[in-house]
């Protein structure tokens, strides 16, 4: 996830790649030895959060959206995050307390059924996943999030080409999702489409230079430029 809690699966990774170790990141205060800048924490505190979501310190970015809903208690955006926070954490349960609690504010939710959909992905129940996604779509075409969720979907059902169209949807809808550009970048990787792995990958790291899978996409994309 990856916004979800998910890694990409291994057919999605060029098996000839040897996969660097994850680096956990260090404070955003401190410089990192890789030599990125570390990103510094907005004011606001949805925003803190989402900064805080892409260093991979799920934790403390669910700490700020708890604090944020006690002001804010039916801000649907900070409920779905933090169940997206939960999932990183694997805390099933608590995910889908959020995921239902959105659907309990505002019935139907298109953001609501998204969240669901991953969690049925999780169980690997892919084709009401797809059900649910798609009932999102319906309600709100131009939810970037729930082609994102689609695209993963049909990633880990292997139709890389399905997987692709709702993954480019997704980045052409929102250009600034992060983990839209990686999973896409991904799935040209597993269609050997170099040019646009590079792209989309490099676009990640601009947009996520702290991420958790930053460290070995930069070395896929050495591998990938020599």
């Amino acid at each position: 996830m990856d916004r979800t809690g998910l890694r990409p699966t291994r057919e999605l990774i060029s098996a000839r790649l040897p996969l660097a170790q994850q680096v956990r990141p260090v404070l955003f205060q401190l410089q990192r030895p890789d030599g990125v800048v570390p990103q510094e924490l907005p004011d606001d505190p949805y925003e803190r959060a989402l900064v805080l979501y892409h260093q991979g310190k799920y934790n403390e970015a669910s700490e700020v959206l708890a604090m944020l809903l006690e002001t804010e208690p039916e801000k649907i955006e900070a409920i779905y995050w933090r169940g997206l926070c939960h999932l990183k954490m694997n805390e099933i349960e608590a995910a889908r307390e959020d995921f239902n609690r959105i659907l309990e504010i505002k019935s139907g939710s298109a953001l609501g059924l998204t969240g669901v959909a991953l969690l049925l992905m999780q169980e690997k129940n892919y084709a009401e996943a797809l059900n649910k996604v798609n009932e999102a779509l319906k309600q709100e075409p131009l939810l970037a999030e729930a082609h994102y969720v689609k695209g993963l979907i049909l990633s880990y059902q292997q139709k890389v080409d399905e997987a692709i169209k709702s993954l480019a949807r997704a980045v052409e809808i929102a250009p600034k999702h992060a983990y839209g550009h990686y999973y896409l970048g991904l799935a040209y990787n597993q269609k050997k489409r170099k040019d646009l792995t590079i792209v989309h990958l490099e676009k990640f790291l601009t947009l996520a230079p702290q991420a958790p899978e930053a460290a070995q996409v930069r070395t896929l994309l050495n591998f990938l430029r020599r």
